[in-house]
């Protein structure tokens, strides 16, 4: 980032020689490259940080500067007059996932020329050679927030229509820079009635340019998501400073204010009248994260004394929102330009590189704490433990999986896996949506080796895209997950989720309980053999019910296709779902003194009932007497059942916690469990 000294004096006065800010901005985070005149001017050559976004603008600089020497902040506050009739563009989105929030500004009868001498002066000092007063604008504004806008010809626009969409497969576009460009459907364009316009977040088209005759313009400003405009630009190879700062991520606040800004500036140079109003689709997705700050934590971290007060000017200075929390500790609301800043640690950061980290002492012992282990590694850990007790060893796969891998089916979405461009490992561009594909093809290298009874797991995470409204944040969520592959039959695979759900204490004692519970369902995926292969529900008081892992043998075709002999059972389980079980309280309870009473029961039920369907109501109606049940038997006769009908033969253990327990005490549970099972399932008692 280059940064013009003349141009930062626009915000803030500044008396000290110009190697002096640029040590303070070194010292404080922005790592200086060069220094170097440029004509009347000095320009800054810095390293701006990929979590730094607001410094890719004078503004932000000029912020930083303010609050490291204490100085007053001067921002312009652009209100441009807009005395013309309403625009006649109408502005469409498509794909939200692309571009969550599009604003289009006219101006009417304005004159291109030549800019004015402290503009082209300006954007020469950061090397940006001039175009025109309509262009040298929206680079001004550009470099000046970090927020970037494009000029069309108005003209030019055919049907007077704005359509944001992704590319159409086919697509060409000729850009600015008169190159023909072909567009795949993972990059956005600006499109108008006919076709692509602009290639979204990168660069305009040479079609609607402005020129000498341009009359009348449409400025854009808009929010484009990170991922569709680096995969358009490294697609490409068609970099620019939009691009650059589009990926990572500008501040959406700036979306409005660089508008009125441009049109402020285009209307001083070029004259026109602004039309009232812009025309705006979408909404602006400006997400701000509240972070605790707990008094005395800087001195605890830093091992300085930073004043209170000291601490409130720094982090208020930087954009920081206080909010009451009580006592000496403090809440504040980040501001939408650092969403970098989600943490306590993050504040304790900002407030130590602007007091200066030559005040923190080098002779005093910093005070430690024990590192607290949070439950996602805490859970990982047990689900480790389990396995390779058991005797599984650990895998290690990547992330990055071949196209052909993630043609299977993933338990956790439906939306097709992202791709990377380029790819990080030759021919692996797409990010696994599961660990199961990875797993299976590390038996089949075992295997291939003579390593034939390889059992595996791994824990790690998978990357699923988002859903379009959630895009601008991220476009994955990323569950954390344990995998296994083991030589063997569905029951062992059902048998060691079963074992780990018991370690994590989930479901057990639930029936009586009244907490969570998990209901084993039949699922169909094409990774699994067809009737062999089961979903496991978690359900929770007050939350949906929601998939917590499947289990299944590997289907003949998947086993075929990585030269694997059968039998093959796998699991996958989401951890991330079960985090809540770590650290809650076990309540521990003395042996009842009575012994249980044990009852049989012979249920006859149509056949496409599976089991876990079953269990679940004897579960939920066998109250607390209910200790425990088993499938002992399933018998079918269709002479003595009917056809279609099967009998499941479930042994019951009945106990009370205290005293003891009646025959008819016994025999009123086991009644109103055949009734539950009678007017929820169809099922009869066999006697």
């Amino acid at each position: 980032m280059l940064v013009s000294r003349d141009w930062l004096s626009d915000y803030l006065r500044l008396d000290a020689p110009t190697e002096a800010l640029a040590e303070r901005l070194l010292m404080a985070g922005l790592n200086l490259e060069a220094i170097h005149a440029a004509g009347n001017d000095t320009v800054i050559e810095l390293e701006v940080t990929s979590n730094r976004p607001d410094c890719l603008g004078h503004v932000g600089v000029a912020r930083e500067l303010a609050v490291l020497l204490g100085l007053p902040l001067h921002l312009p506050d652009p209100r441009p007059l807009e005395s013309g009739p309403p625009a006649d563009v109408a502005v469409t989105i498509e794909d939200a996932d692309i571009c969550p929030c599009y604003t289009a500004r006219v101006i009417r009868g304005v004159r291109v020329g030549p800019s004015p001498k402290w503009l082209i002066e300006r954007l020469r000092a950061i090397g940006v050679e001039p175009v025109n007063n309509l262009v040298d604008v929206t680079n001004y504004v550009l470099f000046e927030c970090g927020q970037p806008l494009h000029a069309f010809d108005l003209a030019r626009i055919r049907g007077r229509r704005i359509i944001v969409r992704r590319a159409r497969e086919g697509e060409s576009f000729t850009a600015l820079n008169h190159r023909d460009y072909h567009l795949t459907p993972a990059m956005g364009v600006i499109a108008d009635a006919d076709g692509p316009v602009a290639l979204a977040g990168v660069m305009g088209g040479l079609g609607t340019e402005i020129g000498a005759d341009t009359v009348d313009v449409l400025l854009e400003s808009a929010q484009f998501a990170p991922l569709v405009v680096r995969a358009a630009a490294r697609g490409l190879a068609l970099a620019s400073p939009s691009s650059y700062r589009f990926e990572r991520g500008p501040d959406p606040a700036a979306v409005d204010w660089a508008s009125r800004r441009a049109c402020q500036l285009i209307v001083e140079m070029a004259g026109g009248t602004l039309a009232a109003s812009p025309v705006a689709a979408g909404r602006l997705q400006a997400p701000q994260a509240t972070v605790p700050l707990r008094g005395g934590r800087v001195a605890e971290v830093l091992g300085m004394d930073v004043d209170d007060q000291r601490q409130r000017n720094i982090l208020g200075g930087l954009g920081f929102v206080e909010a009451p929390a009580g006592g000496t500790d403090s809440r504040w609301l980040a501001p939408t330009w650092r969403r970098d800043c989600t943490r306590e640690i993050d504040l304790v950061e900002e407030i130590g590189r602007i007091e200066g980290y030559a005040h923190v002492p080098d002779e005093v012992p910093l005070s430690a704490r024990r590192v607290e282990v949070g439950p996602r590694e805490r859970i990982g850990r047990v689900a480790t433990d389990l396995l390779v007790g058991i005797g599984f060893c650990e895998a290690l796969t990547r992330s990055v999986v071949p196209i052909e891998a993630e043609t299977t089916e993933s338990p956790w979405t439906t939306r097709p896996a992202l791709s990377i461009a380029p790819p990080l490992v030759r021919g692996a561009d797409r990010l696994r949506r599961s660990l199961l594909p990875s797993l299976l093809e590390a038996r089949s290298g075992n295997a291939a080796v003579g390593a034939g009874r390889a059992d595996l797991f791994e824990v790690a995470r998978a990357y699923l895209p988002t859903a379009a409204e959630t895009a601008v944040d991220g476009p994955l969520k990323e569950p954390f997950l344990v995998s296994l592959v083991t030589g063997g039959d569905f029951p062992l695979a059902k048998g060691i989720v079963e074992a780990l759900l018991t370690r994590l204490r989930i479901g057990v004692e639930a029936w009586s309980e009244g907490a969570e519970r998990v209901e084993w369902r039949p699922v169909d995926l094409d990774l699994f053999t067809g009737g062999r292969a089961a979903e496991v529900v978690l359900h929770r008081e007050g939350r949906q019910p929601e998939r917590i892992a499947v289990v299944g043998e590997i289907a003949v075709g998947q086993l075929a296709q990585r030269s694997l002999e059968a039998p093959v059972a796998a699991a996958e389980v989401r951890l991330d779902c079960l985090e809540f079980a770590i650290g809650r309280d076990v309540v521990l309870r003395a042996a009842s003194d009575s012994p249980a009473v044990h009852r049989d029961i012979n249920l006859v039920l149509d056949r496409a009932v599976p089991w876990g369907t079953v269990a679940a109501v004897i579960g939920e109606s066998g109250g607390p007497l209910l200790e425990r049940f088993h499938l002992v038997q399933v018998w079918e006769d269709a002479e003595r059942l009917g056809t279609g009908r099967k009998s499941l033969v479930v042994a019951l253990a009945l106990r009370p916690r205290s005293g003891s327990l009646s025959g008819e005490e016994a025999n009123t549970v086991v009644a109103g469990i055949v009734t539950a099972c009678a007017g929820r399932l169809g099922a009869e008692l066999r006697r």
